[in-house]
């Protein structure tokens, strides 16, 4: 492969890294795990930038979204007198399936 090609991998090459980077995070010793992580951050920014998306963006667009759909998963079990803490993942996955429904 010429330098040119190395230097400037398709959105599948790094999807491949993605992948590679991910199983070392997952064999990482754990004082090796945050490098690790950085890495994988760090092709998951380069593949965005293939697709054209600003990644600080998309990541502040998801954590909004998260917000709203746990404060809608809040809400629905505060109406039937439940808090997250004395619900159970099913329960609180199936009320994330409604708001993700409910477009929120």
């Amino acid at each position: 492969m010429c330098l040119a090609m190395k230097a400037r991998p398709s959105a599948e090459n790094v999807l491949d890294k993605i992948v590679e980077e991910a199983k070392e995070l997952q064999d990482a010793a754990p004082e090796k795990r945050a490098e690790e992580f950085g890495d994988l951050l760090f092709a998951v920014v380069n593949l965005g930038r293939h697709y054209g998306v600003d990644s600080e963006e998309a990541l502040r667009d998801a954590n909004r979204k998260f917000e709203r759909r746990f404060a809608f998963i809040e809400s629905e079990l505060s109406r039937i007198g439940k808090t997250p803490a004395q619900s159970d993942l099913a329960e609180m996955d199936s009320l994330w399936n409604k708001a993700k429904s409910e477009g929120i």
